[in-house]
């Protein structure tokens, strides 16, 4: 085991504290928010890409459709 995993594993199992934790949590929401930011292209290419004629499911088109009776 290299000297640096041993102090990952310490850091690992103290306790944090509540700063500690919402800097964690601060970070990690970050990292989540530039990883959307990236794949944010890629969804409305798939959306542009669809039909917007054709209903993925023909039961949820026919639940929106008012019959003329």
């Amino acid at each position: 085991m290299m000297p640096y995993q041993t102090y990952q594993l310490y850091d690992i199992q103290r306790p944090k504290s509540a700063a500690e934790i919402r800097s964690a949590d601060e970070r990690a929401g970050r990292i989540a928010a530039a990883f959307a930011e990236l794949l944010l292209p890629l969804s409305r290419a798939s959306r542009m890409s669809r039909s917007p004629g054709v209903a993925r499911c023909p039961e949820r088109s026919r639940r929106g459709a008012v019959s003329a009776g």
